[in-house]
């Protein structure tokens, strides 16, 4: 018997149907309803995803991003790099257990590999293995997911992030960043500059700030302006239209340094600064033509891509530090004196002391003097009674005008930030006669140079420049060009000229204190200075040369200056008995070189079509270093035999000729090479590398060398005579 299959009753079947069909009305009507809410939000608030949209396009809504201008750069004044831009990566270990990579390999630093990674990192970041074990033994017991090596691994320049990147370490990640890098080491550093890194909190974007020198002062021309980016999406995040402002870059700085001046200005001032280790001391080198500052620089001094010597405390002294300039401030008394009609070289006077009321004025030796003697020899002699005597002939009213007339007292207005006025004492006769031969009155080295411009432009007193031009980059157009300025004419023509020729006698009298300063085969004039240090109790005693302030004013030709240098030595700590011998080297070396440069050397002597870009390659092995100088169309000349490059000539980043000679200095081993046909740019390049002085003799290219080739440096040669000639012509 079939059972037959039990039907449900009609009635309980309409019941499901009634019940689904109220559920299924009861969603719609909600749908509707969150539909109509929303539709209705959006007409009123115009807003999707939390952006408002506009009556165009109402169901569109747009995302923008900050476009990071690019910081200008800063050069010497024919466009060698002195600061510019880096990609820079900080390393780190990842220390979280749960990291894999995309192939599910571990991620991180495992703890039985500490030891190695360590030492890997060690090789090439420096430092010792240890450290890098105690960071990551100390991250993992504050159970840190990840932790930085401190300064080893900071900000790594992109040939030592390869290096590291190569050694592929699991766990071992980079963070790109933007640094400013300065190629040049210390070159110029006080007056360049350096930059911080601001990170703005809310975007987490970093900026480069100026916080010294011309990094700071044209911090403003130099950050440029920044863009965006803004992207149109609909309501299904699909990119609909694109549209950017571009970043505006920053303004590029063009210097009025000479590379060539200023090179051999840091290597005679390292040698003087190593010698007497003074508390501080500034060279500065002017062209007397244009007032441009061609080279410049102060000890002590630091690295501005390392931070290197730094410090807590950092003053620039040739703008912001006053000083008191002692005898130098002679020259000035001179031509006022010359100006005014109360000169008489050949007149007589007491030497030794002056009294003035109850104070008195001494000669620099314990005031003995010498007895009665000329005022020309005086000046010579750097007598500080025939100065004073001088004042007093002049008038305190006459010598404070003239004070004034020089611009002393007084910015120079040169651009660099917390430039000093300077500071006088003249209230009383012994003030007034004080500030006549360099005491009771403070100045800054660009005061004293822009004074001393007149004396050497026939009454002509130039501002100093330290900038030669702004250029935007983004249109090429130069947006400030300096030009020649006269400040001020203290002084007459036939003045300056008298003034030159009385203080010769400073060097080339039987009794000038200035021999050591006298420029080979060419007439120099110039003024010594010795100051004492005023201190809470009054001045340091008379010939204690540790608390005196040593200088030199020197320009050349005498006859018609075209240089304008002065080197200032504040409180030597040792061997004192070499102030001169020191001192006179840096002049006589610089002077030397800057008086035997052509025109050319002050030009950029890239054509156009010739110009490449000379890479840099310290760092990196001999052999690669080679290959990537030679691919660039230069000419590799390797010193030693050593396996990596140490120092370069020229630098990375410069331009340069096809075919150029780029001296890659190993350091090992060195010998002398073959230099016939070399200009003198590429045997100054080649000793200043090898650490060798060269002596010059005649123009043109090397016709013989004093050392011949293939000569070990080792063997204990430590000058070379190099002669040029000129080519024939027919």
């Amino acid at each position: 018997m079939v059972k037959k299959q039990r039907m449900p009753k009609r009635n309980q079947s309409d019941k499901y149907s009634r019940n689904s069909g109220r559920i299924l009305l009861g969603s719609m009507i909600l749908v509707l309803v969150v539909l109509g809410v929303r539709f209705s939000y959006v007409a009123v608030a115009k807003e999707v995803k939390g952006h408002k949209l506009d009556k165009a396009a109402q169901l569109i809504y747009q995302s923008q991003n900050e476009v990071q201008a690019k910081r200008g750069e800063i050069f010497d004044s024919v466009g060698n790099v002195l600061a510019e831009n880096s990609s820079t990566y900080t390393a780190a270990a990842v220390l979280d257990k749960t990291q894999n990579d995309a192939d599910g390999k571990p991620a991180y630093v495992k703890p039985s590999q500490d030891k190695k990674v360590a030492k890997q990192l060690a090789g090439v970041l420096g430092g010792k293995p240890a450290e890098y074990q105690k960071v990551l033994a100390n991250a993992r017991k504050q159970d840190l997911n990840q932790v930085q090596f401190g300064q080893h691994g900071l900000k790594m320049d992109v040939t030592t992030y390869k290096k590291v990147k190569a050694l592929k370490i699991p766990g071992i990640i980079f963070t790109p960043g933007t640094s400013r890098f300065y190629p040049n080491g210390k070159f110029a550093s006080d007056l360049v500059g350096m930059t911080s890194e601001k990170v703005n909190d809310k975007t987490g974007k970093q900026t480069l700030t100026g916080m010294m020198g011309l990094e700071q002062a044209y911090n403003k021309q130099l950050t440029g302006k920044n863009g965006v980016k803004t992207t149109s999406v609909d309501d299904g995040d699909l990119a609909v239209s694109k549209h950017n402002q571009p970043a505006e870059n920053g303004y590029d700085i063009y210097t009025t340094l000479n590379t060539k001046l200023q090179t051999t200005l840091e290597k005679k001032m390292d040698a003087l600064d190593d010698d007497m280790k003074p508390k501080s001391a500034i060279a500065v080198v002017m062209d007397t033509k244009t007032g441009n500052i061609v080279a410049t620089t102060q000890r002590p001094t630091f690295n501005a891509t390392t931070r290197k010597g730094v410090g807590t405390y950092w003053n620039n002294e040739l703008a912001s530090t006053t000083f008191e300039p002692g005898s130098v401030m002679k020259g000035i008394t001179l031509a006022a004196a010359i100006d005014t009609d109360n000169w008489n070289g050949d007149a007589t006077y007491q030497s030794g002391t002056l009294k003035i009321g109850d104070r008195a004025v001494t000669d620099w030796n314990n005031g003995e003097g010498w007895g009665e003697i000329t005022y020309a020899r005086g000046i010579a002699e750097s007598s500080n009674v025939a100065m004073a005597l001088t004042e007093q002939k002049m008038g305190a009213d006459t010598w404070e005008k003239y004070i004034h007339r020089f611009r002393f007292l007084k910015s120079t207005d040169s651009g660099l930030n917390g430039e000093a006025a300077g500071t006088m004492q003249f209230k009383y006769p012994i003030e007034q006669a004080n500030t006549a031969f360099g005491q009771a009155i403070s100045i800054t080295p660009l005061q004293m140079m822009q004074a001393y411009s007149a004396i050497a432009g026939n009454g002509e007193e130039l501002k100093p420049h330290v900038v030669e031009k702004i250029v935007d980059p983004n249109t090429k157009k130069v947006v400030y060009q300096a030009k020649r300025e006269v400040v001020a004419k203290p002084i007459k023509a036939s003045t300056a000229k008298a003034t030159r020729e009385q203080l010769e006698d400073v060097i080339y009298s039987e009794y000038g204190l200035g021999k050591m300063y006298a420029i080979p085969g060419v007439k120099t004039t110039g003024k010594s200075g010795t100051a004492q240090v005023a201190t809470a109790t009054g001045y340091s005693a008379p010939g204690d040369n540790t608390h005196e302030i040593h200088s030199w004013m020197g320009m050349a030709p005498a006859k018609n200056p075209r240089y304008l240098m002065y080197v200032v030595t504040k409180e030597p700590q040792r061997n004192t008995a070499n102030i001169a011998t020191d001192m006179s080297d840096v002049f006589v070396s610089v002077m030397q070189q800057a008086l035997q440069m052509s025109e050319d050397d002050n030009k950029v002597v890239v054509s156009a079509d010739q110009e490449v870009k000379i890479p840099t390659v310290v760092g990196g092995s001999t052999a690669e270093a080679k290959r990537e100088v030679t691919a660039a169309n230069l000419t590799p000349i390797v010193m030693g035999d050593g396996k990596t490059v140490k120092s370069q000539s020229p630098i990375g980043g410069q331009k340069s000729l096809v075919g150029q000679r780029v001296f890659l200095n190993t350091g090992h081993d060195i010998a002398v090479p073959d230099m016939g046909g070399w200009a003198k740019s590429d045997v100054l390049a080649w000793a200043k590398l090898a650490d060798i002085n060269v002596v010059i003799k005649g123009d043109g290219f090397v016709s013989t060398q004093s050392i011949l080739p293939d000569t070990k440096l080792a063997d204990g040669y430590h000058d070379i005579t190099v002669e040029f000639k000129e080519p024939k012509t027919n």
